[in-house]
């Protein structure tokens, strides 16, 4: 069984139309929620209206578990042209990055804040993907440019999609050891960060949270509707949330948002989502969104473009302390999300490339 190759995804197993509305009504809602949660943490709330949005982490995993199956099922028989593949990556993901980077710098120097915020270490740090938030998990190597902390969330990302060719080789060979070596190697790689905290590490140990999702592309497009398709990426998870909780309940707990219940909370969030989502609950919101009607396709077309900018326009910008003032940076952030995805892209485009719908694989 462990040298059996993995099967071709048989015919009329791909993403269905519905199932990719509800993808685009999830990503939608989880990009709004990061919003709300920045834009909440910058303003004073009532304790429990506050917490309602604390969990804006959690809301970005959604993200690597959408961006798993997106993934997955687009590129599971194209990613073994690498250059192309690569391509199709940077090209997703980068030129919305460096207009942030643009944006993050324009509002630093307005608000006088530039020679507190700038760092060499910080601006390269985040163009080679090695950037995370260092007030939340010791080992990190830098903060994301000019403290725009949702761009921590792209270091794993690019690390996912750098990964993913390499894996597919093995995986189409032999799946299950494929399966088991890498849940094994996610818990390994977290046991180890724990003993050296290192970026690395980290990346390695969220890296099943991510191949959860494309599991659960592998299994749909199986014809599977069930986590008992995927037991040995769900059991793996299951372990390194149980890892994360003993690791927690060893060094001491110091709150539900710091290191390192804050990775039991996130390992355990996940497998919880895989869970629910890949279910007969997964199966009833669906049905729910097709009857109710539901599409957030516009909004979820601008997710990344409104994860990567919200911050410096809704949060550290001067303009945005004041209602009407706020008001114009939230119209101003819509407008320039959309020019990102819709245009922005189009000045990167590879020669013979044909334009298709994107999928849900932005980077929260």
């Amino acid at each position: 069984m462990f040298a059996s190759p993995a099967a071709p995804a048989p015919p009329g197993t791909r993403v269905s139309p519905r199932v990719r509305d509800a993808l685009d009504v999830v990503r939608a809602l989880a990009a709004c929620y990061v919003v709300a949660h920045h834009v909440a943490e910058a303003h004073t709330l009532p304790g429990r209206l506050a917490l309602a949005f604390k969990f804006g982490q959690e809301a970005v995993l959604v993200f690597f578990l959408l961006s798993g199956f997106v993934i997955f099922a687009n590129e599971r028989d194209r990613a073994g042209d690498w250059r192309a593949y690569a391509w199709r990556r940077i090209r997703r993901i980068y030129p919305p990055l460096l207009f942030a980077m643009l944006v993050s710098s324009c509002v630093i120097a307005a608000s006088g804040q530039w020679a507190a915020l700038f760092s060499w270490r910080g601006l390269f740090g985040t163009l080679l993907a090695l950037q995370d938030v260092a007030k939340l998990k010791p080992g990190v190597i830098t903060d994301p440019y000019l403290l725009n902390y949702p761009l921590w969330s792209l270091s794993y990302e690019l690390a996912f999609y750098a990964a993913f060719p390499l894996v597919m080789i093995a995986w189409r060979r032999w799946p299950l050891m494929t399966n088991v070596a890498v849940g094994a190697s996610s818990c390994a790689a977290y046991a180890l960060y724990v003993m050296q905290p290192n970026h690395f590490l980290l990346v390695g140990a969220y890296f099943l949270i991510w191949w959860s999702g494309a599991m659960v592309a592998a299994a749909y497009q199986r014809g599977a509707r069930s986590i008992r398709a995927m037991p040995v990426t769900i059991g793996f998870l299951a372990l390194l949330g149980t890892i994360a909780i003993i690791v927690t309940w060893r060094s001491g707990f110091t709150g539900r948002f710091d290191y390192p219940a804050l990775m039991a909370r996130h390992f355990l969030f996940a497998l919880a989502i895989v869970v629910i989502g890949f279910g007969p609950m997964g199966r009833a919101l669906v049905t729910l969104l097709q009857r109710g009607g539901i599409r957030l396709t516009g909004v979820a077309a601008i997710s990344y473009g409104l994860y990567v900018l919200h911050y410096p326009l809704l949060v550290q910008s001067p303009l945005a302390r004041t209602p009407l003032g706020f008001t114009v940076s939230l119209a101003l952030l819509v407008l320039l999300a959309w020019w990102i995805e819709r245009w922005l892209p189009l000045a990167w485009r590879a020669p013979g490339h044909a334009p298709g719908r994107r999928g849900a694989e932005a980077a929260g």
